[in-house]
């Protein structure tokens, strides 16, 4: 609030006091990275993006943000590198090509200079193409300089014991999405056969796939470098896949859009054109959530220590995302195929990113009920479940969730779940 009424030296008083409590608090050092940089302390802004990038090693905004105090000590060499490095991390982040193309210009790489500026001009134009308007994270001119709102996804810690974060409120993210990925090999379950999700459609899918594929919650992670990733295919739905996972969003979701219109030969492409809907679906919801995270306002259930749900704190301009696209491509897969239990998973989670809870909490009963292990399901429906006040049913969920191997549930049980003894 001071930063935004000018009042610069107040704010960096109260970030100071943050620090003085919290001196690992990588949200913090953001933002007081960014305000000793609005006012000439590139010194001051480049120490604490340091300790911010060795908490979190991938944060994209950082290392661009880190890269602008280069180019203001026109350290020109650090500043390509920490381009190339966000680059990395995002392939499709235009203002990173525009800002890398000058600082190549400097350092008298006029090739390589002309081909990122063509390249962002290009992928600002493909999401245009792609959105109907175009995404934040293209737009060559906007700021990705302006302080964080409270967001403690930011502020995860990068495996740094001596930056370890406390925050008394904590953001739980359901489990993401189903969606189908590239997979290093065609047998890659991780589950007892006994539990094995049988599908006889989908087996055959899986199994005629030109490339190992597997259906998973989350993206795929293969290295950018695979051979899966890089190869050529021919099916506009596999490389959609390849784009997918090298994060070149805006290209994969025209290679699933030509799948989803396409007129296949195969006698079960009527059933197929799910598969590629639930792709496209999920691919819209990650642009969205992408997006979202520019602004550090991403979605999600948010309770504090005790359970009780809170507003989360929001930029000062407040933006509504729009899931409808992503659940009208869910859904009209899910109208193709009812009884495949990750689409009625998938329409879950985008029911409750919609704030359509009762919506989330019968797909999710739908999805269990046609798949009774599906442990994603139980702990996303006890999420919902707690986060509507049924705390009881919720935290059953979760043990449910637990013992079906799900990851972190254990950890949401002791938050929320366990009585406290204490008076």
């Amino acid at each position: 609030m001071r930063s935004e009424t000018g009042d610069l030296n107040a704010a960096m008083d109260d970030l100071n006091t943050v620090l003085k409590y919290e001196p690992g608090n990588a949200l913090t050092l953001y933002n007081r990275s960014l305000l000793s940089a609005q006012v000439g302390d590139y010194e001051g802004a480049l120490s604490d993006m340091d300790r911010v990038i060795a908490i979190n090693p991938s944060n994209v905004l950082a290392y661009f943000n880190r890269a602008g105090y280069f180019i203001e000590m026109q350290r020109w060499d650090d500043a390509l590198a920490d381009y190339n490095k966000a680059i990395e991390l995002y392939p499709d982040f235009a203002k990173a090509y525009m800002n890398r193309a000058f600082v190549e210009l400097q350092l008298g790489m006029t090739r390589a200079s002309r081909e990122d500026y063509r390249t962002a001009r290009t992928k600002v134009a493909e999401y245009e193409k792609a959105t109907a308007g175009g995404a934040n994270f293209s737009d060559t001119t906007k700021k990705y300089s302006n302080l964080l709102a409270l967001d403690a996804d930011f502020a995860k810690s990068g495996g740094f014991e001596d930056e370890m974060l406390r925050h008394r409120d904590v953001d739980i993210n359901l489990k993401p999405l189903y969606r189908f990925v590239l997979a290093p090999d065609r047998d890659n379950a991780n589950y007892a056969l006994a539990r094995r999700y049988e599908n006889r459609l989908l087996d055959n899918f899986l199994a005629s796939a030109p490339l190992p594929v597997e259906v998973r919650s989350g993206s795929a992670d293969l290295p950018a470098t695979s051979e899966l990733l890089t190869g050529k295919v021919e099916d506009p739905f596999f490389k959609g896949m390849q784009d997918m996972g090298l994060k070149q969003y805006s290209s994969a979701l025209q290679h699933f859009s030509e799948a989803v219109d396409k007129e296949g030969q195969d006698p079960y492409a009527q059933y197929y054109k799910a598969f590629y809907l639930m792709n496209r679906g999920a691919l819209r919801a990650e642009m969205i959530e992408f997006i979202a995270s520019f602004e550090s306002n991403v979605q999600t259930l948010t309770m504090d220590d005790k359970g009780n749900t809170r507003a989360r704190v929001r930029e000062q301009v407040t933006r509504e995302y729009d899931y409808s696209e992503a659940l009208q491509d869910m859904e009209a897969a899910a109208a193709i195929l009812p009884s495949l239990p990750y689409l009625q998973f998938n329409l879950g989670n985008l029911y409750c990113l919609s704030s359509r809870f009762v919506e989330a909490i019968e797909s999710y009963d739908k999805a269990i009920r046609l798949y009774p292990w599906l442990g994603s399901a139980y702990f996303n429906r006890g999420l919902v479940l707690i986060y509507l006040k049924d705390k009881e049913k919720g935290c059953i969920d979760l043990s449910r969730a637990g013992e079906l191997g799900v990851e972190g549930s254990y950890d949401v049980i002791s938050r929320y779940c366990e009585k406290e003894d204490r008076p």
